[in-house]
């Protein structure tokens, strides 16, 4: 049964101390929990959500503020039936006992901080989350709780935020979870699919153990509260297989596709993606060199991964792949053997990067080849460690691979504010790409007939290929035209819906929500267009909605443009041209 046992089935590497958290925050010995702790309610009984009209809404994110007005009914009673922050001081006392690292709050527990804020014996909302450990300046890590407006509270804010006096919000609990820092802060994502999944499976737990709340509160029998989850991930990447067969995506079809005994349908809604314009995307042939442009001062690793065509087994001989920078003779790997790591160095033996090739399956049957090429930074963090020349490199497909286009990506690497670190993104390079028409408008989709390897076509987010799951994208509310860094499902799709986010063509943001109550900011991409569309889903599941599929789900969104709700089918008519 998915997600129907505690979590201290994760294994403890996972959360090692040092790897994705800090060391205080591991649970040294995590242990079953009972099903209902008379200590450790989920939400205070007259708080619970109607059995027949609720919908429990999941957010998966960083710095979601619990304490927030909007996540409350009233001043005093909190919305929120758990969250679990992963990367704070681990308590010992605390309901989260299973959980690998971290704590777990509960909506009772926040009740109670409610109520002192209330009658003054907290004076702000700031102490509730000190009194919660989740703001503490003491602990060595990126507080990004502490930041007026972030991306946590402006997803979490839109997918599950209602005035205290709205019925709707109190049937909409919210089940969360705030990511490591480190998770959000590694670009690549090469730890995130382990954590990724330990998210998802705490949401599915703590939304059974919620029904199970409901049946003993009002007497009902066992396992006939199944509310419906509807699960927003406003989180992506810009490299993977891009066929639904990376861990994420068949793990997340595998939790929509279950039809759970003692829970109702889970829901997954995710952002389409930015990166539509980046140049982070190409398909080469064998042989065929393509530029690499690498930004000079920066002081991070830039990946690249390479993933051939479908092949019914693998090739006796893997592929290769050649690198060359400014000035330097060609240097290609030596692979004989999945799993293996290529260094590959200047004529000095200075090492430029490093290659892994990693066969992965596909869904069905078949391989496909991959390659992961790491290059190092062109800033040195410190004295002695190794760096590249800044400029335009180019890397190709040795001939002699398997024939057929290859999928190159480049994964995201930019500053995220708060992380301190020098990022800088890389871009693939071709002379017959151009990002303008001659009367200076962009080019939003690649014209017909282009020879440029570079492209804007399959740019979507490679957390959202699997088969089942809701794909937002954004448009802007003066034209309806799909934003021109809204990433494409194939050659001309945003999203499954659309969701207006920003103002005009070339004006984008839209207002949401800071941290604390009242604030707000000015925020843009489809990181926002995901939790509007599943505050519209989990709105219309309270209310009887059973999609079984995502052409289900796409079926009902709103056809006309005039309707009061944001969310449109997808695709749009193309904008700009």
């Amino acid at each position: 049964m998915i997600g129907g046992t505690d979590l201290q089935a994760m294994t403890a590497a996972l959360f090692a101390p040092g790897l994705v958290v800090l060391p205080d925050a591991v649970n040294p010995a995590p242990q079953p929990i009972p099903l209902q702790h008379p200590n450790h309610p989920m939400m205070a009984a007259d708080d619970l959500p109607d059995p027949k009209t609720g919908c429990i809404i999941g957010v998966i994110d960083d710095a979601i503020p619990f304490a927030h007005e909007r996540l409350r009914r009233g001043a005093a009673r909190s919305r929120v039936a758990a969250l679990w922050a992963m990367d704070v001081a681990h308590d010992p006392q605390g309901p989260g006992l299973d959980l690998p690292a971290g704590i777990e709050l509960r909506g009772a527990r926040i009740s109670g901080w409610l109520r002192d804020l209330e009658r003054g014996r907290i004076a702000t909302e700031d102490g509730i989350y000190r009194a919660a450990g989740i703001l503490d300046m003491n602990r060595q890590t990126t507080h990004s709780a502490a930041f007026a407006a972030g991306h946590g509270a402006a997803v979490s804010l839109l997918a599950a935020g209602f005035a205290q006096d709205d019925p709707r919000g109190a049937d909409l609990p919210l089940i969360g979870v705030n990511l490591p820092p480190r998770i959000l802060a590694d670009t690549t994502g090469t730890l995130a699919p382990g954590v990724m999944i330990a998210a998802v499976l705490f949401v599915l737990t703590r939304a059974r153990r919620l029904c199970r709340q409901i049946e003993a509160v009002r007497g009902l029998p066992a396992n006939s509260v199944r509310l419906p989850v509807v699960l927003n991930i406003s989180l992506g990447l810009t490299a993977g297989p891009r066929d639904g067969s990376s861990l994420v995506e068949r793990f997340l079809d595998a939790v929509s596709g279950f039809d759970a005994p003692d829970l109702g349908p889970v829901r997954i809604v995710l952002p389409s993606g930015n990166h539509r314009m980046g140049r982070l995307r190409a398909d080469l042939p064998p042989g065929r060199f393509l530029g690499w442009q690498l930004p000079p001062d920066d002081r991070t690793v830039t990946p690249l991964e390479i993933w051939g065509p479908p092949l019914s087994a693998l090739p006796a001989s893997p592929m290769q792949v050649t690198l060359q920078g400014p000035g330097l003779p060609p240097t290609t790997t030596g692979f004989t053997a999945p799993g293996q790591v290529a260094r590959l160095r200047d004529p000095s033996g200075a090492e430029l990067a490093r290659a892994y090739y990693t066969p992965t399956p596909r869904v069905g049957s078949g391989w496909r080849e991959c390659v992961t090429l790491i290059l190092n930074p062109t800033c040195p963090e410190r004295p002695g460690d190794p760096w590249l020349t800044a400029g335009l490199w180019s890397v190709a497909v040795a001939p002699g691979a398997q024939p057929g286009d290859y999928a190159l990506s480049l994964q995201r690497d930019e500053v995220l504010r708060g992380f301190p670190r020098e990022a800088r993104q890389s871009r693939l390079h071709d002379p017959a790409y151009r990002d303008l028409a001659p009367d200076g408008f962009p080019i939003p989709y690649d014209p017909a007939g282009s020879p440029s390897a570079v492209q804007r076509a399959d740019t979507i987010n490679a957390y959202a290929t699997g088969t089942t799951t809701l794909r937002a994208g954004a448009v802007d509310r003066l034209s309806e035209g799909c934003v021109i860094y809204n990433s494409l499902i194939g050659q001309r799709q945003g999203g499954d819906v659309m969701v207006r986010v920003d103002s005009a063509p070339f004006d984008g943001g839209m207002i949401v929500r800071g941290r604390g109550s009242g604030s707000f900011g000015i925020m843009s991409g489809t990181s926002l267009a995901a939790p509007w569309a599943a505050r519209w889903l989990a709105q219309a599941m309270a209310a009887g909605a059973r999609p079984a599929d995502r052409a289900a789900m796409i079926a009902m969104a709103p056809a006309d443009p005039r309707h009061p709700d944001p969310i449109l089918p997808g695709p749009p008519a193309p904008a700009y041209r």
